[in-house]
């Protein structure tokens, strides 16, 4: 996906982050479709608080932005292109009492981790592989401006793996320009990031965007070369996994001209249904189908990752 032949245009530094997605705040950046750009994003051990109190739940990790994309307009769909992340040479990690998915109950504690050699270093013998991914990335609703740590239609804290370098995320467009904030690297994260945290860390991310203008869309999707994934949210993992299947099975309906029915044995075959987070009051699920499921040359092309 990188073109060593387009320069990065712009970058907006850690002085630009914020704790929602707010379309009241004035777009720190304006930018073209296809123009590259990067979004510095601030971690935990950038949080002056870090390492002198415990207090972890008022470090909220911020957001990068706003960036005013030209041309996107409420009503359309804003195609975010991954194209490289950059990552400290450290990360952190807390566990707050009462929160996580563990029965167990947690003790107020935090760990600083390395990363070096492509590893992720939880501790001097236990290495991890380094799997740089973002962990927020949306729109500005419309409406009231949801907190950087919620998930919903516009994206947000979707905490999908699947957000690496070389991936698309698609964002249903609320507010003239997108208003398309970022943020929350993680440089390594399980399925459902269980304790609270994955390996929370600062760096670079690399962008372009595009705007589709034929693709209804009520929440987001996440396109990698060779899957398509509908991402759900609700406030059990029931609820969001019903979000993300609804989703894939009207995106099979109209692509494929089966009935319901059709399209769920189907994804009952083929799909796969995934947690992406189960710790924050909002949670996230995905559904992954193949892109050679879509047979329509005008899903095939709303839907194709540019890195295929």
């Amino acid at each position: 996906m990188d073109d060593p032949g387009v320069p990065v245009n712009t970058c907006l530094g850690i002085d630009h982050t914020h704790a929602r997605f707010d379309s009241t705040v004035p777009p720190a950046l304006r930018v073209e479709p296809g123009e590259v750009f990067t979004l510095r994003a601030a971690s935990l051990l950038d949080n002056e608080l870090f390492g002198v109190s415990d207090e972890y739940e008022r470090m909220a990790i911020p957001i990068t932005g706003p960036v005013h994309v030209q041309g996107a307009a409420a009503g359309t769909v804003l195609r975010v292109d991954v194209r490289r992340i950059r990552l400290a040479d450290a990360g952190a990690m807390v566990t707050i009492p009462g929160r996580g998915a563990f029965s167990h109950h947690m003790a107020r504690t935090h760990r600083v981790v390395r990363i070096r050699d492509g590893q992720v270093w939880f501790d001097d013998d236990t290495p991890i592989p380094l799997d740089p991914m973002v962990g927020k990335i949306g729109v500005s609703p419309a409406g009231p401006a949801p907190s950087s740590s919620t998930v919903g239609g516009f994206g947000g804290n979707m905490d999908c793996r699947e957000v690496r370098a070389g991936c698309s995320v698609l964002l249903p467009v609320q507010v003239d320009g997108a208003l398309l904030y970022a943020g929350d690297l993680h440089a390594a994260q399980g399925d459902g990031e269980s304790s609270m945290t994955a390996v929370e860390t600062a760096g670079e991310i690399e962008l372009s965007c595009a705007v589709l203008t034929d693709l209804p869309l009520a929440r987001p999707i996440v396109l990698t070369p060779d899957t398509v994934f509908t991402i759900g949210d609700g406030e059990s993992l029931d609820e969001a996994a019903r979000a993300a299947l609804d989703d894939m099975l009207a995106l099979l309906v109209a692509d494929r001209g089966w009935t319901p029915e059709e399209a769920a044995m189907f994804v009952s075959a083929a799909g796969n249904v995934g947690v992406c987070q189960l710790v924050n009051p909002r949670l996230s699920a995905r559904v992954g189908v193949p892109f050679s499921a879509f047979r329509s040359p005008r899903h095939r092309d709303l839907l194709r990752c540019p890195a295929l």
